[in-house]
């Protein structure tokens, strides 16, 4: 192969499902956003407790906009370090409101 594939899709939709049976056919790694993203966000500064807090006092839509950043950047670092395999973003990490991020 000498390009990725990219899944991209709603959560439960099957990507890393789909994701390990096409590595397997062509013989080539799986890599999964969710195996990354939390070592991603952590270069750039997440707070944990930061999230639990905008999620108590603004619900999802308040922690979902602290992730945003965070994800785009993971986003990035993963095209950017992996090669040659097939990707699957979690289903966040394809859906940008803000121009700048996507």
């Amino acid at each position: 192969m000498l390009s990725d594939v990219i899944l991209i899709g709603p959560m439960n939709a099957g990507k890393s499902t789909i994701g390990k049976l096409l590595a397997n056919y062509f013989g080539i790694p799986q890599c999964s956003m969710d195996d990354w993203r939390w070592q991603y966000y952590q270069e750039i500064g997440y707070n944990e407790n930061l999230a639990k807090q905008k999620q108590q006092l603004e619900g999802f839509w308040g922690v979902q906009q602290y992730w945003k950043s965070f994800e785009a950047y993971a986003v990035e670092r993963l095209l950017t370090d992996q090669h040659n395999c097939i990707i699957d973003f979690g289903a966040g990490h394809s859906v940008y409101d803000d121009n700048h991020l996507f």
